[in-house]
């Protein structure tokens, strides 16, 4: 794996509104409320002391400009730069939304237009003090972002819950990057492009194209293509929503005039429109295009595993087959650039259609645990398969609903029949995809090869702490009931937003290195299960999400949690903590051979 570094990171704010918002991250609806994707608000929303809206009578969503610059790019540029992102996002013609410049930033206390900079810009993100504009804010200095190198975030400042409406959202970019160049005035525009997609779905980070690109980790480079091939032909087509830049590596032919990933992601590849279409739909966007359906299962002795947070792509092959042929140009010709600087999307070709023709989506989402749909499909047939999703892609830069990657025991698998899965694009069966029509059962299938099938254990009362926590030998299936009102000593701080009782633990003990599965799933009940690993040496009473001990977690939503880590020799603690309701649940600790 290639020791080029992943650069700079493009975050969004974690600010959630309230503990019941998930935040989805994969490929595209950024956050989940009871099941569905949050969206806009498709009526008026108005209100704050200027009486201003965030939206307006005929649903569209309107956003104000700062006043300052954003380091050496002058206001007005930059100004005009936000217009020609937003008019991006609303050009998307298979999608139903659009977004309007308001004018300027106004300051609540005089009515004035306002340069937002450290000193006051938590006048215009409160969550307490809204001031409905939808704020786009240029952080001149760094004082707002820091200079830790991250280029700009994304936050919400009001969602409306029974609804699951975003009613205010904001975005902040990071001009210091400019000062000292670390980016050109051209790849920035990518990271504008970039950090609207969470304003306008809010959409949420994807990968597809970029990690190939990239040589990131978990990433497959093709047959007979080197790093500097794989970026001159993949970067070109990098998602707008995949969360790094990159830089060209040494002997890259597009290097010279593209040093990073930037330019590329400043225009909208078909996975972003796909996203933003899923979530605001024009009447024609599913009759032209056609969808494929299925779950990711780890298949057991005992049954198959939904398992959700699994990245699922399909690539278009009838055209040109996948991989491109070793040799392959995504520009044949010199890269035409627009007025800022921006290539223009590779021309079609039939050897890059694979590349460019393709879309993803995340299993476990709004259909059903382990489960995946993945919409806009031009008709053709289809490569489908899944990837080992980037370990890097955590936290505010993550894909996928899990705390840390689940790592795959292939790197990718495709699609090979109903009952088969293949681990190279070379064994596949092609899947077929008509206008208006959702092809089902595309069901990718992992072997682990587990050691034994699981022993049924019942679960052993008490166990709400570390000294009583039962010892329990894998593979095992605890079959047990936790419930919010059950006591507790151990207990996760998630810092303003509150505190989970951790109920129910279990300890267990490692002799060599594996890599673990642990997944817990409600049987009955009604709530909210979540699912934590520790190392041995976690506290008794508290623990934290930065805290060294903790190894996994998996906080969806739902009660169908999943954690993959390896694990070196030594003991662990699993706790199963009931967020919210009473349910029993199946707790299964399995690992490979």
């Amino acid at each position: 794996m290639t020791t080029r570094r992943l650069i700079l990171s493009l975050t969004m704010s974690i600010a959630a509104v309230s503990a019941t918002v998930s935040w989805a991250q994969a490929g595209g609806p950024l956050a989940m409320l009871n099941g569905q994707p949050v969206r806009w608000a498709r009526s008026e929303v108005r209100g704050g002391p200027l009486n201003s809206a965030t939206v307006d009578s005929a649903g569209r969503v309107l956003y104000h400009v700062d006043s300052g610059t954003l380091g050496p790019v002058s206001g007005a540029q930059a100004t005009a730069f936000v217009d020609r992102i937003f008019g991006l996002y609303t050009g998307i013609p298979t999608a139903s939304i659009e977004f309007v410049n308001a004018g300027s930033i106004m300051d609540p206390l005089t009515n004035q237009p306002v340069d937002v900079n450290g000193s006051n810009v938590g006048r215009f993100i409160s969550r307490a003090s809204p001031t409905f504009q939808n704020p786009i804010i240029f952080d001149s200095d760094g004082s707002i972002t820091g200079s830790g190198g991250v280029l700009g975030f994304f936050g919400f400042s009001q969602v409306d819950e029974p609804s699951g409406s975003l009613r205010e959202g904001f975005v902040v970019l990071n001009g210091r990057s400019l000062t000292t160049g670390v980016l050109s005035t051209t790849s920035f525009l990518g990271v504008f492009t970039h950090e609207f997609g969470h304003f306008a779905g809010p959409l949420d980070h994807a990968q597809i194209d970029g990690n190939i690109a990239s040589d990131g980790d978990g990433a497959v480079l093709p047959s007979g293509f080197s790093e500097a091939q794989a970026y001159d032909l993949y970067a070109p087509f990098t998602e707008t929503l995949y969360p790094f830049l990159f830089l060209a590596p040494a002997g890259s032919q597009l290097g010279g005039q593209f040093p990073d990933s930037g330019a590329f992601v400043a225009t909208l590849d078909l996975d972003t429109q796909n996203a933003l279409s899923n979530l605001y739909p024009t009447v024609d966007y599913l009759a032209n295009n056609g969808s494929v359906e299925g779950r990711v299962v780890i298949r057991t002795q005992t049954g198959d595993i939904p398992i959700s947070g699994i990245n699922v792509v399909a690539r278009r092959v009838d055209q040109g087959a996948y991989p491109p042929p070793p040799g392959t140009s995504a520009f044949p010709a010199a890269p035409v650039l627009d007025a800022d600087g921006v290539p223009q999307i590779p021309p079609p070709q039939a050897a890059t259609d694979s590349l460019a023709t393709i879309s993803s989506a995340v299993t476990g989402l709004e259909f059903g645990a382990g489960t995946y749909r993945i919409q806009g499909l031009p008709p053709g047939q289809y490569l489908v398969g899944i990837q080992q999703i980037n370990p890097d892609a955590t936290g505010g830069s993550g894909i996928g609903p899990l705390g840390e990657q689940f790592p795959l025991p292939q790197p990718e698998e495709f699609f090979n029949g109903p009952n088969d899965s293949s681990n190279t694009p070379a064994t596949f069966m092609a899947v077929a995809v008509a206008a208006g029509q959702v092809t089902t059962g595309i069901d990718i299938i992992l072997m682990l090869n587990p050691l034994a099938p699981p022993t049924p254990v019942a679960e052993i009362e008490p166990n709400e702490n570390k000294k009583k926590a039962p010892r329990i030998a894998f593979p095992v299936e605890v079959t047990g009931n936790a419930a919010s009102t059950d006591a507790s000593t151990l207990k996760m701080s998630f810092g303003s937003s509150g505190t989970d009782k951790i109920e129910d633990l279990y300890r267990f003990t490692v002799t060599e290195t594996r890599t673990f599965y642990v997944f817990l799933d409600a049987t009955s009940g009604v709530g909210d299960l979540d699912l934590y690993l520790f190392a041995s040496s976690v506290s008794k009473k508290k623990t934290s999400l930065d805290d060294p001990n903790l190894l996994g977690l998996s906080l969806s939503e739902t009660s169908a949690e999943v954690i993959g880590v390896q694990l070196a020799p030594g003991t662990y603690i699993v706790g199963v903590s009931a967020f919210a309701g009473s349910q029993s649940y199946r707790l299964r600790i399995i690992t490979s051979a």
